[in-house]
């Protein structure tokens, strides 16, 4: 499998850009208390975890980090929502 040098920093931006949603969900979570944060926060990061192997197994790069992101972005948006729901 011959990935291209800008293929690879799409992937380290990818985890990175997860990890920091995560924190930040994690974050909220420590904060309120409400479980919402977390639960997004562990989505956020099996997203990322599995479009990278997704990719490193051989799939096309750009629709599994594109849609992975687009679906971390409404995990997150959906935590949001749900969260300010409940208070």
């Amino acid at each position: 499998m011959d990935m291209t040098a800008s293929e690879l920093w799409g992937l380290g931006v990818l985890a990175v850009a997860c990890m920091f949603a995560a924190a930040i969900l994690f974050r909220s979570w420590r904060r309120r208390g409400s479980p919402q944060p977390l639960i997004a926060a562990l989505m956020v990061l099996t997203l990322g975890a599995g479009a990278i192997t997704v990719v490193l197994l051989g799939a096309p790069y750009r629709i599994v980090v594109g849609s992975t992101f687009i679906a971390a972005m409404l995990v997150v948006l959906f935590s949001a929502r749900s969260e300010r729901r409940h208070r």
